[in-house]
């Protein structure tokens, strides 16, 4: 077995797609801008389905639910699924930014279309916090129907 698949079964993978996506942040200086890090969030979860890259863009229960959705997703796979196929494309429109101090809120309108037709829509609320370096975190979020 070669050392890329090794590497690729090994889990190796996220944790570089996790530090390459904290170092792009980093050197957009994106991270101190809390509408900026929800749209990315949004995109990096919803849009991509990228729930290992939309890690560093979290901090408590936020952060929490990914790694359980990480976890989860590993196990369902038993390593043979295919990682990447794309079942739906969403579309989103931000509603509303709101909030003071080291505290925002955001909502989200998902249009969600499904493979092989028809359109679903949602609604993603998400709440931020300003870390003490300055940087926006998403801490919770949910969907709702609208």
């Amino acid at each position: 077995m070669s050392l890329a698949i090794r590497w690729l079964q090994s889990g190796l993978w996220r944790l570089g797609r996790l530090v390459l996506a904290l170092l792009l942040l980093a050197a957009c200086g994106g991270m101190k801008d809390a509408g900026a890090v929800a749209d990315r969030f949004v995109d990096t979860y919803y849009v991509e389905s990228d729930q290992a890259s939309a890690l560093a863009l979290t901090s408590g229960v936020a952060s929490l639910r990914l790694r359980d959705e990480l976890k989860l997703a590993d196990e369902g796979r038993g390593g043979g699924a295919l990682r990447d196929l794309r079942q739906v494309r969403v579309y989103y429109k931000r509603g509303s930014l709101e909030g003071k101090g080291d505290a925002r809120s955001a909502e989200y309108r998902l249009d969600i279309r499904p493979q092989g037709g028809g359109a679903l829509s949602r609604e993603a609320h998400l709440e931020l916090v300003r870390l003490a370096d300055g940087t926006w975190r998403v801490s919770r979020f949910s969907e709702s129907n609208p």
